[in-house]
């Protein structure tokens, strides 16, 4: 139970040291965050409003009736075969005179057409009035009229005291034709003519355009329903024109009139007369700049009658297409802005805009015109109004971070970062490079002392990506065949090291880097670990946290203890040998004082001497071999350049009494004159330890040869040669075993009978390789062992006389 408790207050700790540091962070951001987004509101607010004033309102009208006008120019198709316009042009004019022309002069006209028989014929002829020089000719042409029973005639509007009024045609000419319809184009404010009422309601009548009276009343069609739009209570009709003016089907009036154009030319077709000629004032400017943009007031008709009989009219969207249309690509910049960079949210104000001329062009083409200004006229301010505002906040930011590091920074600012600067920008700009400056000096810093760091070590944030690491990790890792790279992920990286002795003991980073808390330092881990080099390292994670507890990452340091281990194990051994070999002399002195106090045994003085005496030489044997491998590996070195024929000679001298005790003779042979630089009674003990084993393991009366040589041959250019120092005995020679284990501390021959703990050729060994050499050993051919010694020589110089060795 108490341990249960204590695991729930840990727990709970935890969670309000998360809670405090989330609440104290959320509160620094807030007012920032709750600025923005104020802001970004009400910009969205103002947008949804502006969309539906702009989009609604004739105040874009210029920008979009220019659009307008060249979108028209797109839809130019090829005009209908059976739509025929007769013109009354200037080669009418000078065949039949001035304008007006003889009543009975279109009646002759009426015959022609109707001996062709026309569907319809349209005669934009304004005809309010009788002839009052020749009544012959209304008669005429009312009996023109009345055998054709196809022709529609205009009825002229006039402005009275109680508004616009019809004015029909003269009486017998009213009575006589198939229909009456009204001319009336629409004209738009900049006075082009770009739509025109399919019908008018004037009085208590409505009043068919000519085209719709051609195609219904006369025609007996009906024109498809979408080309019928109610605006306004009217049918007004936005014309899709086929093309620029000219581009119908034209006879003269004169041709016709004489036969030119035969009267089958007109069998089943739509005939529209009216003037075209220069002077009679029938030109209407209309939505098309090439041409001059002037077209006659017949042609005007035969566009809305190829219009009717296509099925096609252009539609204005409706007000809540319009002003969806027109918010929507504002909208969603807006939200754009929220997840892009200003560079991408331009390229996306640039896709926007394309968007709305394809999708404006597209409906166009399929008669429905879609105001693209006000949709444009929005997208175009909200990038710079929200740049602008997140620009400022931005700034703010900025100033705040800055004048925040510039008081906690551990480094001053570079020179020339006080001056002042006139420009806004500029300063903010300066500071932040300030800032930068700074940041880069403790990140120079923070690198610098990783690097000073005498153990491998890896920064790692919270999801486990490495974020910096130093030269000791980069060359344990490339030791390994591991690149290390910024984003690596821990995991990645600990599969080169083992638990234990299993090389699948793989450990998971999630254990590696345990959440921390900012008073539980516990947990805090200390793995070992195995590489495949056998090197053994211990991976501590200490946690790093803000101030207010946040968490920011770990730093994992890879010690080496490879040397720490096997110097703790060879404690572990020379303990165990001390407390045997060294006890055993001074327990067998104990036993046999011992023995000779209680009468058990009975020694002469000289004898117990002896034995006493015996017991002593060893333990001091044993402690001296311990000295000098301790001196050994120390780093207390004297070091001088010296004849190694005559350390050789100094050894052998050293050894002379045991020798001579096995009458064994000590052969030393050299070459030449060889010099080495190093420690005198080090090599001198070395080559004693060397000399005494063959001399021990070697049989009685026998020799110890000792050769040396230097071998220059095989060394690099620029190097010193070396010595050969070969000394060797006529003993049994050494196992396989022996010759792999020799130099291992506390290793002893399985053949010995000698006194010793095994750390003589272990002391050799140490003192070779301090010298910058190296030891081997082999079973010579005639028998028994030979060691071999190589040693760096010291060339003389002909200014100090002689050199250091360098290997």
């Amino acid at each position: 139970m108490s341990s249960t408790r204590k695991h729930r207050s840990a727990l709970r700790t935890r969670w309000h040291d998360w809670r405090t540091g989330v609440v104290n962070k959320f509160r620094s951001r807030t007012p920032r965050r709750r600025s923005l987004r104020n802001e970004w509101l009400m910009l969205f607010g103002l947008t949804v409003v502006a969309a539906a004033l702009l989009g609604n309102s004739d105040s874009l009208s210029v920008s979009d009736r220019l659009v307008y006008d060249h979108l028209i120019g797109s839809l130019q198709r090829p005009a209908p075969d059976n739509i025929v316009i007769v013109t009354i042009d200037d080669k009418s004019v000078a065949e039949l005179g001035r304008w007006p022309w003889k009543r009975g002069t279109h009646a002759q006209l009426l015959n022609v057409l109707s001996n062709g028989a026309p569907k319809a014929i349209g005669l934009d002829i304004i005809l309010t009035e009788g002839d009052s020089v020749t009544a012959s000719g209304d008669h005429a042409l009312a009996l023109a009229l009345a055998r054709n029973r196809r022709t529609v005639l205009p009825i002229l509007i006039v402005a009275t005291e109680a508004g616009a009024a019809p004015l029909l045609p003269h009486g017998e000419f009213a009575a006589a034709a198939a229909g009456l319809a009204h001319i009336q184009l629409n004209f738009s404010d900049d006075g082009v003519v770009r739509s025109a009422y399919l019908q008018e309601t004037l009085g208590n009548r409505t009043w068919k355009s000519l085209a719709l009276a051609m195609l219904e009343d006369v025609g007996h069609q009906s024109p498809p329903l979408q080309t019928m739009p109610a605006d306004a209570g009217d049918k007004l009709m936005r014309i899709p024109f086929l093309g620029a003016p000219g581009h119908f089907t034209r006879v003269s009036y004169i041709d016709v009139l004489r036969g030119t154009v035969p009267a089958h030319f007109f069998r089943d077709k739509y005939v529209l007369v009216g003037a075209a000629a220069s002077g009679l004032g029938d030109l209407f400017p209309v939505p098309h700049p090439d041409a001059q943009g002037m077209m006659s007031g017949i042609e005007l008709h035969a566009n809305i009658l190829a219009s009717l009989l296509e099925g096609r009219s252009i539609r204005l969207a409706t007000p809540a297409a319009i002003t969806l249309f027109t918010a929507l690509p504002a909208l969603l910049m807006l939200i754009g802005f929220l997840y892009l960079s200003p560079r991408l949210a331009l390229l996306l104000t640039a896709g926007f805009t394309l968007l709305i001329c394809a999708l404006t062009y597209f409906l166009f083409h399929h008669d429905i015109w879609l105001p693209p200004s006000g949709a444009l006229l929005l997208l175009w301010l909200v990038y710079p109004l929200w740049s602008w505002r997140r620009l400022e906040v931005a700034l703010r930011y900025l100033k705040e971070e800055t004048d925040r590091l510039a008081a906690t920074a551990p480094f001053a600012a570079s020179a020339g970062s006080n001056r002042r600067s006139w420009d806004f920008l500029e300063r903010r700009i300066e500071a932040a490079r300030s800032a930068t400056r700074r940041m880069l000096d403790l990140h120079q810093f923070v690198s610098d002392n990783l690097n000073s760091m005498p153990d491998a070590n890896l920064v790692i944030n919270q999801g486990g990506d490495l974020m910096l690491f130093n030269r000791k990790a980069q060359q344990l890792f490339n030791s390994l065949g591991a690149h290390l790279e910024r984003g690596l992920h821990l995991q990645s990286l600990l599969p080169h090291f083992h638990v234990g002795g299993d090389v699948s003991g793989a450990i998971g980073w999630q254990r590696l880097l345990p959440p921390a808390t900012t008073d539980d330092q516990s947990a805090t881990a200390d793995i070992e670990v195995r590489d495949r080099l056998q090197r053994i390292f211990l991976i501590r994670a200490t946690p790093s946290q803000q101030p207010d507890g946040v968490m920011l990452g770990w730093i994992v340091s890879f010690a080496d203890v490879t040397a720490l281990r096997a110097t703790e194990r060879l404690r572990d051994d020379s303990l165990n040998f001390i407390s045997h070999d060294m006890r055993a002399p001074q327990s067998s002195i104990l036993a046999t004082l011992a023995l000779q106090r209680s009468g058990q045994i009975a020694l002469d003085q000289e004898a117990l001497f002896q034995r006493i005496e015996k017991s002593v030489h060893s333990t001091l044997s044993l402690a001296e071999d311990f000295i000098l491998l301790a001196r050994a590996e120390s780093r207390a070195w004297q070091m001088e350049e010296l004849d190694f024929a005559s350390l050789l000679a100094d050894a052998a001298d050293d050894m002379w009494g045991l020798a001579n005790d096995k009458r064994v003779h000590i052969d030393i042979r050299t070459d030449e004159p060889a010099w080495v630089h190093g420690d005198r009674a080090m090599l001198v003990r070395a080559l004693g330890n060397l000399i005494s084993n063959a001399i021990k393991y070697g049989p009685a009366g026998a020799r110890v040869e000792c050769r040396i040589e230097t071998v220059s041959s095989q060394v690099p250019d620029g190097m010193p040669p070396w010595i050969c120092c070969s000394i060797r005995d006529y003993g049994p020679g050494l196992s396989a075993i022996d010759l792999q284990s020799l130099f291992k501390p506390f290793y002893r021959s399985g053949i010995t009978r000698q006194i010793g703990i095994g750390l003589g050729l272990t002391l050799v060994q140490t003192v070779i390789r301090h010298h910058g050499g190296s030891i081997s050993v082999s079973n010579a051919e005639a028998g028994g062992a030979c060691f071999t010694i190589e040693l760096p020589m010291a060339l003389p110089d002909h200014q100090d006389g002689i050199s250091s060795v360098s290997r």
